[in-house]
């Protein structure tokens, strides 16, 4: 009875544990398969980096067994706070003396987490049956033949447990080009990049298998969409809405019924961009998982307002002389501003720089709007207006229209000398539709 109510409360904490963890999968993990002498006859080391959106993560699998040593690329997709969806392609780096080919397609599956009493974190390998691994992947010299078999055998259906040795991330120039599907060195299941301008859309899930019964799940940026759905029977549609910025779509196979790939296929819809993922492709045919990744740009264009800018980095202090006019956010490098007197016309006249950089000097103040064009450069911009006289009548006073494109925001200047208006600019660059 005590025993069981120890397990409950273990279990109870251990889940709880789970749930609020930041993340314990970065690191090195380590197994080593002893033979019957007691010496290690085959190593797997993983090592893990830090993920991209919490979602994807860069990997390195090192193999090594007698002579045999591969190390190999792959990305691992976080599909809940357990497990960890496996890529099916292996980049190999490097191997010698032979080269196991596709064969490291064996390791199909998911790493399933757990952490004991002890506080041992091991992730476990639960494979996904598929139809065969081609017999002639790997052409060696007879010598190697029992080894090849060795390791074969070994990726097929040992017990795989691998034990975290530390928090050590994976750190290497590969990462970047690994979570970019442009300039990985190899198919990992991760398409092209996106741009959409439509924030709404609909997902269409199906499968053409007569017999047997698929399952999928859809994820975007971690959460779930649509979880476990049977597609045995009828298609299923679901409507989404997109964050702004990058969205990570997340396409995930839950099985391989009568030991047959998934067939599922998702078909995507925003506004006028059509994206299929489809398990029937040969690159993706008895894989864990298809991603894509969706930027949702909004239409800055015909957006008429200003939004304001608010830093969260801490911003020098002003002067005794300067008055901080407003913070804005621009998406045009080049902008406009109007500038005039909207009362009388008495001489005043006014000077602007940016950063330092003189843009005009002594500029008078007519009763009609003149126009000055200004470039920004990215990031922060400060734009400096200094009263040179007051005119006839003080303060000196105009109006400033800034103009970016529709949008257009007004202000009042009413500067005396020594005192100095800014208006602080963040220019915002969009990535290029594609």
């Amino acid at each position: 009875m005590i025993k069981n109510v120890l397990f409950i409360l273990w279990l109870s904490f251990n889940s709880v544990t789970l749930l609020a963890q930041t993340d314990n999968y970065p690191g090195i993990w380590k197994l080593e398969d002893l033979s019957n002498s007691g010496t290690a006859a085959i190593q797997l080391t993983l090592h893990i980096a830090n993920p991209e959106k919490n979602l994807l993560y860069p990997a390195q699998l090192k193999i090594q067994s007698g002579s045999f040593t591969g190390v190999y690329e792959l990305l691992l997709v976080r599909k809940n706070n357990w497990e960890l969806a496996i890529s099916k392609n292996k980049f190999a780096e490097s191997e010698s003396p032979f080269s196991l080919g596709k064969s490291t397609q064996l390791l199909n599956g998911i790493f399933d987490y757990s952490k004991d009493f002890k506080a041992v974190q091991t992730l476990t390998l639960k494979r996904y049956q598929q139809n065969a691994v081609v017999n002639d992947l790997i052409k060696n010299i007879d010598s190697n033949k029992n080894n090849i078999r060795l390791l074969i055998n070994f990726l097929n259906d040992a017990e795989i447990k691998l034990v975290k040795q530390n928090n050590i991330e994976w750190q290497s120039n590969h990462i970047d080009a690994i979570l970019s599907s442009g300039y990985s060195p190899g198919y990992f299941g991760l398409k092209d990049t996106v741009y959409i301008k439509t924030k709404d859309g609909s997902i269409n899930l199906s499968s053409n298998k007569k017999n047997g019964n698929d399952i999928v799940s859809v994820r975007i940026n971690g959460k779930a969409v649509l979880e476990q759905i049977s597609l045995s029977k009828k298609n299923y549609n679901e409507e989404i809405l997109l964050d702004t910025g990058l969205n990570t779509l997340c396409f995930f196979a839950e099985n391989f019924s009568n030991n047959l790939p998934n067939n599922g296929k998702l078909k995507l819809e925003l506004g006028k961009k059509n994206i299929t993922l489809d398990f029937n492709n040969k690159l993706d045919s008895a894989a864990n998982f298809i991603i894509v990744k969706l930027y949702f740009e909004p239409d800055r264009s015909k957006e008429n307002n200003f939004q304001n800018y608010y830093s969260n980095k801490a911003e020098p202090a002003l002067q005794a002389n300067e008055k901080l006019i407003c913070n804005l956010v621009a998406t045009s490098q080049q902008l406009t501003l109007a500038l005039w007197d909207d009362a009388v016309e008495d001489g005043d006249s006014i000077s602007i720089n940016i950063d330092g950089r003189w843009i005009v000097q002594g500029f008078p103040v007519k009763k009609n709007p003149q126009f000055i064009k200004v470039t920004l450069k990215p990031g922060h911009n400060t734009i400096n207006f200094i009263a040179d006289n007051l005119g006839s009548i003080p303060p000196n006073t105009s109006i400033l229209e800034i103009i970016d494109g529709n949008k257009r925001k007004s202000f009042t200047l009413e500067t005396t000398l020594g005192e100095n208006n800014l208006l602080k600019i963040y220019y915002d660059i969009r990535p290029e539709a594609k």
